[in-house]
């Protein structure tokens, strides 16, 4: 998913985020119901009451998501699967789980929770919409309807059976249950959801040629959709290809640790030194506190360095502190080792032995392949 989310608040032991690009979607959303919807609507509205319905109305629908999202979650979590946080960004929200479903049915449930949450605000607002007497304002009557409607396609669009899309999910959890293989049911449910994000991106065209320039809305969700079922698939791929693995058949040693203590101006003497892209941040007794990367320096100004520490930036989340026992594939699903790319590898003590990193990963996935050309019975695990 695009950027790194803006962490807003948690809900039920959950974060959730949203990403800067989220502002873009709410902006475009107020500004077309602002626009075209509410005048249409209520007879005489004022531009700023138009354009503060159309704020409303965005943010209720990412409510009603955020809702579908939680669905998800809620479910996944009473199925013994890891909730890491919930984003909203720019089509949508997504809940970010750590590792995979472990059954078909645990995939189907899952993948009918979010929907089924969905149809049950699209039935509230509809029924509020029937109930509303004769007398209400035009402009509450509106939103409601508005709401009614957007949920309804929500709910229509998901269940359409295209990888990764609900419906997808749900198709995939099927032809699992039907073949006993998640990689043939993924390999399959990504075909299709491709194929179908192929025809939205050509339609979506088509109609802006026609002069319908809306319909590039379509050709834009084509491409996630394109994008995002490929990236299912290769992560499917990687999963069952690193089942077993442990971190510490992967990980990079020695790890040279930093101490939280030492300033970043200090900090930047080992990156020139060693020329790595991350260190182990460890406290006096040298147990890891977390990661501190070249990007999070660089992203701290020159004129802070001496006064920041490395413990205060190093990034903390526990997620990224791991036993050498660890299976590859679950850290691979890990959100926290997808956003930063590495993690630290710890003893019993806590004492940093390694890190494994992406690169190591791929590493790994091109001796694997030399392998399969080869025949080299080293295969993934040597390095």
């Amino acid at each position: 998913m695009p950027g790194r989310s803006i962490r807003i608040a948690r809900i039920a032991g959950i974060p959730v985020g949203v990403s800067p690009l989220w502002l873009i979607i709410v902006g475009l959303i107020t500004w077309s119901l602002g626009a075209g919807y509410y005048p249409g609507q209520v007879p005489g509205i004022t531009a700023a009451q138009s354009y503060g319905l159309g704020l409303a109305s965005a943010l209720l629908l990412f409510a009603s998501i955020l809702a579908h999202e939680f669905g998800h979650a809620l479910v996944a979590r009473r199925r013994g699967v890891r909730v890491e946080e919930i984003d909203l960004w720019l089509l949508g929200g997504v809940a970010r789980m750590s590792g995979q479903p472990r059954t078909a049915d645990d995939e189907l449930q899952f993948a009918l929770a979010g929907p089924i949450v969905t149809a049950v605000v699209a039935a509230v607002f509809g029924a509020i919409a029937l109930a509303l007497p004769g007398s209400t304002p035009p402009a509450v009557t509106a939103l409601v309807d508005y709401q009614a409607e957007v949920n309804l396609l929500i709910l229509g669009f998901n269940l359409i059976p295209a990888f990764p899309l609900d419906g997808g999910r749900v198709a995939r959890a099927l032809l699992w249950r039907r073949s006993g293989s998640i990689d043939s049911a993924t390999r399959i449910a990504a075909r299709i959801g491709s194929v179908f994000g192929y025809l939205l991106i050509g339609f979506g065209f088509l109609t802006a040629l026609a002069g319908a320039f809306g319909g590039l809305w379509f050709a834009v969700i084509g491409v996630f959709i394109v994008l995002a079922a490929g990236g299912e698939r290769m992560q499917e791929q990687i999963v069952v290809a690193f089942a077993g693995v442990t971190a510490g058949e992967l990980m990079s040693r020695p790890a040279v640790s930093l101490p939280a203590e030492l300033s970043l101006a200090e900090a930047q003497g080992y990156f020139a030194r060693y020329r790595f892209t991350s260190f182990p941040v460890v406290d006096r007794e040298g147990r890891a506190l977390g990661i501190l990367t070249i990007d999070q320096l660089a992203r701290t100004a020159r004129g802070r360095w001496e006064q920041t520490s490395a413990g205060e930036r190093a990034e903390r989340d526990p997620a990224l502190l791991i036993g050498e026992r660890e299976d590859v594939a679950e850290l691979l699903g890990r959100p926290a080792f997808a956003r930063l790319g590495r993690a630290a590898v710890i003893d019993d003590a806590g004492r940093p032995l390694g890190v494994v990193s992406v690169t190591d990963v791929q590493r790994a996935i091109r001796a694997s392949r030399l392998h399969d050309v080869t025949g080299d019975p080293a295969g993934a695990r040597r390095r």
